[in-house]
C-alpha cells in the first residue's frame, strides 16, 4: 500500500512540473536556513558543558550599590575566593582568573623573537583541575610546583616555537617577569567562556599575594560539592562581605553564583569579564525565530499551491473516491505526496548547508566547523523539521482536498472555494506582513549602525594609531623614540596614556566634599599634556595637563569632564578650573581644565564620569602611544613607524591598533545584526514570492477562459492586467497595516539597548511597505501580461 502510495505521489510531482520545483525550491531554502541555524543554536547552547563538573562550577558575581548603578560585576577582589574556601565546606575549590595587567596587550620576547599578546592570564594552580585541561607537556600537578612558571596551550606554543618542544624555554614577559615554560596543554574548546592562551602562577604576583576587599578585578570560579545548597551557599558568601568590609567602603551588596553553563548567554548585562566569548540568549531566540519564519513561509508556499489545485486534481479525487478510496486512504496519499516533497527538499537543503556555510558565517560572525551538521542533535533535527513540514505544510491540502465528493465527476458539483480562498489570502498577508517586519528592521539597523558611525564622540578617533609601549626597558628607550617620531613629517601629535578610551582605565570615586561618603564612580587615566591635542578633546575653559612636572611636585593635575564638573557642584567650566577635588589620588588633585563631554565607551552606555591625570609617582603606568597622522601614504608610515619603534626598542614586539578601528569594533555583533536581519529578509521575501509566482500562474491558469471572452467583448491588456494583479496586492497591502505597529514595537524595543539612537521616521515604513509591494508586483506581472497577451481563440475553441 505504501509503496502504491509512495508511486503515485511521485508521478503527480512529476506531471506538476512547475508546483514541485517551487516548492522544492522554496523548502530547500527553508531548510537550509533551518539546518544553518539550528547548528548555530545548538552551539550556542553547549558552552561550558563538556567539563565533567560543570553542573557545580558557579562564577561568583557581586552586586553593586548605587554608587554603580546596581550593576552586576564579574570582577571581585582577591580576597573573596579564599575567604569562601575558609568558610563554607560546601565549596570544594575556587580558582581566581584575571588577564596580565588587567587585559592590556603584553609584550613577549623568547629567544630573538617578539611577540604580542591578549591571552596572558594569572591564575591558582587549581585552574587546571576545575576545567579538566589536558597537558601535552609537562602535567597539572607539577605545572606550578616552580616559581616564575608558565604553561601555554598549544597554539600559542606552536605560535612561539613551531614544532620545538616548549618545556624549560623561557620568555620574558614586557622586559620585566622572567618566566618558564613548565607545560602546554591542549588548547581549550571553542566552545569554552574560560579562553585562555597562557597562564602563569597568580601567587607568583601581588595580585595573589596581596589579598584585599577593594579592587574588584577578578573573577573567581568555585566547584561545589554535587548537590549542595547554592542559595544557602551565596547567603554565607554575602555574610563575608559584612565581616570584612567596613560599612563605609561597603559599594557592592551580595554575591551571586551563576552557574557555568549560563554565563555566555546570560551575561550580557554583567559588567568587568574577561572572556571574549560571550553570547546573548536574545540573539538565540531570534535565530530560533528567524529559521523558523523562513520555514513556515516555505510551508505556507507549499499550502497555497496545493490548495490552489484543488480544482485541478478535484477529478482524479472523485474516481479514486468511486473506485472505493475513503478519506484515510486519501489523506495518506496527499501526506505521502508531502513527504516525499520535503523529503528531496531535506536532502537538497542539508547539502546547499555545507556550500553556505563560510558565507553564513561572514554574514553573522558566528563560526562553525564542517562537524557541527555532523552532530546527533543536527540529524535529529533534520528527521523532526521532515515530520514538522510533512504535518504542518500536509494537513490542510490533505483535509481539504479528501473531502470533495465524486459527483465532480458530474459536474454536478461546483467546488466552494470560498473557504480556500480566505485561507490563501491570510497566508499570504502572513507571509508578506513577516517579510515587511523584517525589511523595516534592516532599515532601522542600519539607520542606527549610520548614526554610531557618524555621531560626534567629543574627540576624533579617525586618524590615531595606538602604540603599546609597556614593553620599554627604560626611559631612555622611550625618549629615543619619541624623539623619532618628532623629526617625521606625517606625526601632528603622540601622547602617552594608561589605556584607550574604554579599555583598562582605572575605577576611583570623586567626592564633593571632605563629608561625601558615597561620591560618583569615574574613570581615570593617567596621561601627559598632549592629550588634548592629540586626542582633538574640546577643552572648554582651562588648560591641558602640564608638559612637564618639577620633581618636588606632589600635585595631581586633573582634566576633568563636564559630568564631573556638575556633580562637583561648579556652576560653570571656567569655575572648576584652579580648585582642589576629592580624587582618591595621594595628595591634592588641582582642576587643570574642563573639556566637553565625550563617549569614551560604546553608545550603548551614557557618558559617566572620565578625568585624565598627570601627577609625579603615578599609580598606574604610561602603556601606550597616541600617534596622530597626517598622511595619504599609510603603509609607508606605518613602516616607518615600525623601523623606528624596532630600533630604539629591539627587544619588544609592535603591536599597535588604529583608534578608529577600536571603536568600530565595539559595534561588531549590531554589524553582524543587520548583515544577518538583511539576508533573512531578502531569503523570506524570496521565498513568498515563490509561492506568489506559483500562485499566480495557477490561478491565471484557471481564468484562462474568462480573460477569452472579456477580450473578445475588447477588454485591454492593461484592464486585465490590472485585474489580475489587484486581488494579489491588496492582500500585500493588508500586510503592511498588520506589520507596520508590530516592527515599530519590535525596534523600538532593540534601540532600547542605546543610550543614544535614532527616533524611527514614518518613511521607514513606508519604504518597507514598497519595497514588498514592488517584489510582489513584480512577481505577479510577468504572469499577468502573459496571460492577457494569450490568443483568446486558443482559450475558447472548446466551448
Amino acid at each position: 500500500m505504501i509503496k502504491n502510495f509512495i508511486k503515485i505521489a511521485w508521478r503527480n510531482l512529476i506531471a506538476n512540473k512547475l508546483f514541485t520545483s517551487l516548492n522544492i525550491v522554496g523548502l530547500a531554502i527553508g531548510i537550509c536556513v533551518c539546518i544553518t541555524l539550528f547548528a548555530c543554536i545548538s552551539y550556542e547552547l553547549s558552552f561550558d558543558r563538556m567539563y565533567k563538573n560543570s553542573k557545580n562550577i558557579y562564577r561568583v558575581n557581586m552586586q553593586t550599590t548605587a554608587q554603580y548603578n546596581y550593576k552586576v560585576w564579574a570582577g571581585i577582589p582577591n580576597s573573596v575566593g579564599p575567604a569562601i574556601i575558609q568558610s563554607i565546606p560546601q565549596v570544594r575549590s575556587m580558582t581566581r582568573l584575571i588577564k596580565h595587567d588587567f587585559g592590556a596587550s603584553v609584550s613577549l620576547k623568547t629567544g630573538d623573537k617578539n611577540f604580542a599578546e591578549k591571552g596572558l592570564y594569572l591564575a591558582d594552580s587549581t585552574v587546571f583541575n576545575l576545567f579538566d585541561m589536558k597537558f601535552v607537556e609537562g602535567s597539572a600537578q607539577n605545572a606550578f610546583s616552580q616559581p616564575k612558571s608558565i604553561v601555554l596551550s598549544q597554539s600559542a606554543k606552536q605560535r612561539l616555537y613551531g614544532a620545538e618542544p616548549a618545556f624549560g624555554k623561557i620568555i620574558y614577559v614586557n622586559n620585566r617577569d622572567t618566566l618558564h615554560v613548565s607545560g602546554v596543554y591542549a588548547d581549550l574548546p571553542a566552545n569554552s567562556t574560560i579562553d585562555c592562551d597562557m597562564i602563569y602562577n597568580i601567587m607568583d604576583s601581588w595580585m595573589g599575594k596581596n589579598v584585599y576587599w577593594s579592587n574588584a578585578s577578578y573573577e573567581t570560579y568555585c566547584l561545589l560539592q554535587p548537590g549542595a545548597n547554592v542559595t544557602k551557599v551565596q547567603v554565607s558568601a554575602t555574610g563575608l562581605i559584612d565581616k570584612n568590609v567596613a560599612k563605609d567602603n561597603k559599594y557592592f551588596t551580595n554575591f551571586i553564583f551563576q552557574p557555568l553553563a549560563d554565563i555566555h548567554l546570560y551575561s550580557a548585562d554583567i559588567r568587568e569579564g574577561y572572556s571574549g566569548r560571550i553570547g546573548s540568549i536574545s540573539t538565540v531566540k531570534a535565530l530560533m525565530f528567524l529559521s523558523l519564519l523562513v520555514l513556515i513561509i516555505a510551508c505556507i508556499n507549499y499550502m497555497n499551491l496545493a490548495t490552489a489545485r484543488s480544482q485541478k486534481r478535484a477529478k482524479g479525487i472523485g474516481v479514486n473516491k468511486v473506485l472505493g478510496a475513503d478519506k484515510s486512504n486519501l489523506l495518506m496519499l496527499f501526506y505521502t505526496e508531502t513527504a516525499l516533497l520535503s523529503l528531496i527538499a531535506i536532502i537538497i537543503g542539508y547539502l546547499l548547508a555545507f556550500i553556505v556555510k563560510p558565507i553564513f558565517q561572514n554574514i553573522t560572525g558566528i563560526k562553525l566547523s564542517t562537524s557541527a551538521f555532523l552532530e546527533p542533535v543536527i540529524l535529529l533535527g533534520l528527521i523532526s523539521t521532515w515530520i514538522f513540514v510533512t504535518l504542518v505544510a500536509g494537513s490542510y491540502p490533505a483535509f481539504s482536498l479528501s473531502r470533495i465528493s465524486p459527483l465532480v465527476l458530474m459536474n454536478k458539483l461546483k467546488l466552494k472555494d470560498s473557504f480556500a480562498n480566505l485561507i490563501r489570502r491570510g497566508l499570504v498577508i502572513f507571509q508578506f506582513a513577516s517579510s515587511i517586519i523584517l525589511i523595516t528592521s534592516v532599515i532601522a539597523i542600519l539607520q542606527q549602525i549610520r548614526y554610531v558611525r557618524n555621531r560626534d564622540l567629543g574627540y576624533n578617533p579617525n586618524g590615531v594609531v595606538a602604540v603599546n609601549i609597556k614593553s620599554a626597558q627604560n626611559k631612555q628607550q622611550m625618549t629615543a623614540f619619541m624623539n623619532g617620531l618628532r623629526s617625521m613629517a606625517a606625526v601632528e601629535s603622540f601622547s602617552a596614556v594608561q589605556s584607550i578610551p574604554g579599555d583598562v582605565e582605572s575605577g576611583r570615586s570623586v567626592r564633593k566634599l571632605a563629608s561625601d561618603k558615597e561620591g560618583m564612580p569615574v574613570k581615570t587615566c593617567h596621561t601627559d599634556g598632549s592629550i588634548v591635542k592629540t586626542m582633538q578633546l574640546k577643552l572648554i575653559a582651562g588648560n591641558s595637563l602640564p608638559q612637564r612636572l618639577a620633581d618636588g611636585d606632589s600635585t595631581c593635575y586633573v582634566l576633568i569632564n563636564e559630568t564631573v564638573m556638575r556633580y562637583l557642584g561648579f556652576k560653570s567650566p571656567q569655575d572648576a578650573v584652579g580648585k582642589q577635588i576629592g580624587t582618591e589620588m595621594l595628595g591634592k588633585s588641582i582642576v587643570s581644565g574642563v573639556v566637553k563631554d565625550f563617549n569614551y565607551q560604546s553608545l550603548k552606555t551614557e557618558i559617566g564620569g572620565y578625568i585624565y591625570y598627570e601627577m609625579n609617582k603615578a599609580p598606574e603606568s604610561l602603556s601606550t602611544l597616541l600617534i596622530r597622522y597626517n598622511t595619504k601614504d599609510l603603509p609607508r608610515f606605518m613602516q616607518q613607524l615600525q623601523i623606528s619603534f624596532k630600533t630604539d626598542m629591539p627587544n619588544s614586539s609592535f603591536d599597535y591598533e588604529f583608534l578608529d578601528s577600536h571603536i568600530q569594533s565595539l559595534y561588531a555583533s549590531e554589524q553582524h545584526t543587520a548583515q544577518t536581519a538583511t539576508v533573512f529578509s531578502f531569503l523570506a521575501i524570496l521565498v513568498a514570492c515563490l509561492g506568489l509566482f506559483g500562485l499566480a500562474a495557477f490561478i491565471a491558469e484557471q481564468r484562462t477562459k474568462e480573460i477569452g471572452i472579456r477580450k473578445v467583448l475588447g477588454a485591454s491588456v492593461s484592464g486585465i492586467t490590472r485585474l489580475l494583479t489587484k486581488d494579489f496586492l491588496r492582500p500585500v497591502l493588508i500586510s503592511f497595516l498588520i506589520a507596520s505597529p508590530i516592527a515599530w514595537y519590535l525596534m523600538n524595543k532593540w534601540l532600547q539597548d542605546f543610550a543614544y539612537r535614532i527616533n524611527i521616521q514614518w518613511w521607514v515604513f513606508v519604504l518597507a511597505g514598497v519595497t514588498a509591494v514592488g517584489f510582489a508586483l513584480l512577481t505577479i506581472s510577468s504572469h499577468a501580461i502573459k496571460t492577457a497577451l494569450a490568443n483568446p481563440v486558443k482559450s475558447l475553441k472548446n466551448e
